[in-house]
């Protein structure tokens, strides 16, 4: 069963995230002949003041 942790800075919104989770279940599909109904998707979005880059803060 694939769980795959999507992480970003910022925001997406309801439409984006459904559009990426398609992708990648399809992909995971394609690729690893997993089956849609036991791939789960998290969305994790971090506000850009809490993500450092090179020790700077992206926000």
């Amino acid at each position: 069963m694939p769980f795959i942790n999507v992480k970003l800075a910022g925001a997406l919104n309801k439409d984006q995230k459904q559009q990426i989770a398609k992708e990648i279940t399809e992909m995971m599909q394609r690729v690893a002949n997993k089956p849609a109904s036991y791939t789960y998707i998290v969305f994790e979005e971090v506000k850009t003041e809490d993500w450092a880059i090179g020790g700077a803060l992206l926000g």
